[in-house]
């Protein structure tokens, strides 16, 4: 009976040991990686202030852009800069990647 029991044992091991899952190599890509991330765009303006806030005055399509770094924007307020970064269409906001300006 012993024995039985034993082999029994030795067998439920076994087969768990074989049936255990098997991991998929496959890769899984969340929601967000497959958005396609913005690309950066150059945009050129006078900064000015527009309420508490300063934006980006773009003459060629007449459109103000607000400033997502306001204390690194605030140096150009008053001139010409060139701007690249992504935008926000949602909101209208330039994220600043890089700021210069435009003598």
């Amino acid at each position: 009976m012993k024995r039985i029991f034993l082999s029994l044992v030795g067998f439920m091991t076994l087969f768990g040991l074989m049936a255990a899952p098997v991991q998929s190599t496959a890769l899984t890509v969340s929601p967000l990686q497959t958005q396609a991330q913005p690309e950066a765009k150059t945009f050129t303006g006078t900064i000015r202030k527009s309420g508490e806030n300063l934006v980006l005055g773009e003459s060629s399509a007449k459109s103000n852009y607000l400033l997502d770094e306001q204390d690194r924007a605030r140096p150009y307020e008053g001139k010409n800069v060139k701007i690249t970064g992504t935008i926000d269409r949602a909101s209208n906001l330039i994220h600043i990647e890089t700021i210069q300006e435009i003598v």
